[in-house]
């Protein structure tokens, strides 16, 4: 049956289509929730860059930035200027790599944009989930399952 549409959550997080600029993925606003899933995974497709950029994961209290946010120790990637055309990742789970001391949501922060020329295709997986088959989003289509 078809186990990764069952079991992984799917999360487009930005518009491809448009250069990254520096800030949070998804914005400060949205920040997700971590509890559904004990292991959660950013996928990055880098495509065309002028610039050297870094993506960490950053945690916090709630689902907006407070004062309170920080970094996931070792949940960070820095993108080379020319990487394009890689796949690069970074994966955490929940358990070992929070501070579970209230901290309850998290976001990519993504620095080193310069301009116009830096393209990332940014999409969160959701792995394992408590609750099953996983509900995906409005922006999640054509999926197809043979067998």
């Amino acid at each position: 049956m078809h186990e990764f549409v069952k079991n992984t959550l799917l999360q487009p997080i930005n518009n491809f289509n448009t250069a990254i600029a520096d800030g949070k993925f998804p914005v400060s606003g949205s920040f997700v929730e971590a509890s559904p899933y004990p292991w959660w995974v950013f996928l990055i497709r880098v495509g065309t860059l002028n610039s050297a950029l870094t993506a960490k994961v950053q945690q916090d209290t709630g689902a907006t930035q407070t004062a309170s946010i920080k970094d996931v120790p070792g949940a960070t990637l820095t993108i080379a200027a020319d990487d394009d055309n890689e796949l690069q990742y970074i994966e955490f789970q929940v358990q070992s790599a929070f501070d579970l001391t209230g901290f309850t949501h998290f976001t990519l922060d993504i620095a080193g944009a310069a301009g116009a020329d830096d393209y990332l295709d940014i999409i969160l997986l959701g792995c394992h989930g408590k609750s099953r088959p996983i509900t995906q989003g409005a922006n999640v289509s054509g999926v197809v399952v043979a067998g």
